[in-house]
């Protein structure tokens, strides 16, 4: 076998855009790990730092009934309630907290 021939220099001069080059991926790579941190700090801080959650006081809707009415059935569905009352039927959007249509019913 034959073996390459070794020439002998000294240091192999880096040109000085290669320094600049490497000067620039070391900051990269410490930004990253800084930016890592970061973030597994804010996971940490939001998951240990729950927003306190205001009871909302139920609403009271004047469904302008006479006395004596009484409500026969309810049914819901996603965001309306309909209401029987026998002698109509109210439908109301219960996000909205108001009536939003009445269907007066066919009495024989």
């Amino acid at each position: 076998m034959d073996e390459l021939p070794q020439i002998e220099s000294g240091p192999v001069a880096v040109p000085p855009s290669a320094k600049l080059m490497l000067r620039v991926v070391y900051i990269m790579g410490i930004v990253l790990v800084l930016l890592f941190m970061v973030l597994v700090g804010a996971i940490i801080w939001k998951a240990t730092h729950k927003a306190e959650v205001k009871a909302v006081p139920p609403a009271q809707i004047d469904l302008g009934l006479p006395a004596g009415t009484a409500v026969q059935s309810m049914a819901l569905d996603g965001d309306r309630l309909a209401i029987n009352t026998g002698a109509e039927i109210i439908i109301v959007d219960v996000r909205k907290n108001e009536v939003i249509s009445r269907i007066a019913t066919i009495s024989k």
